[in-house]
């Protein structure tokens, strides 16, 4: 019973987004930038019909596929790297029971694009 769809009815109309964004300081740019980044992986989830804080790793998978398609490597490792922060996040704060990052699940997949994000996540450590 991990999963993190149990919790779904505990965050139906819930802006967890903004509960996380509330505790992080941004220049005005990065603000506008991290909205951008934030509103695209909201529709996404919409689209999927799933809370923007339950992600199952096909979700992250699914939108990695569709940054790397639109954007370059960067672009797309941007995006990426600011909800896995928030995943991230929900995961050591104990009002949110997540036992799990789904966008460390999701980069399992050698072939994945999920996977070709988090490489180039890698190599920007190590530049």
């Amino acid at each position: 019973g991990r999963r993190l769809y149990h919790l779904a009815p505990a965050y139906e109309g819930r802006d967890t987004w903004a509960d996380y964004r509330a505790t992080v300081e941004l220049s005005d740019r990065m603000s506008v930038e991290w909205d951008r980044f934030a509103r695209r992986w909201k529709e996404h989830m919409d689209e999927r019909g799933r809370h923007h804080a339950l992600a199952r790793p096909d979700d992250v998978e699914t939108w990695s596929a569709e940054l790397v398609e639109r954007f370059s490597i960067d672009r797309a490792y941007q995006h990426w790297n600011v909800i896995e922060g928030f995943y991230d996040w929900l995961l050591w704060h104990t009002e949110h029971q997540h036992a799990y990052n789904p966008f460390h699940m999701a980069v399992v997949d050698p072939e994945g694009s999920a996977r070709q994000i988090w490489n180039r996540k890698l190599e920007k450590a190590n530049e």
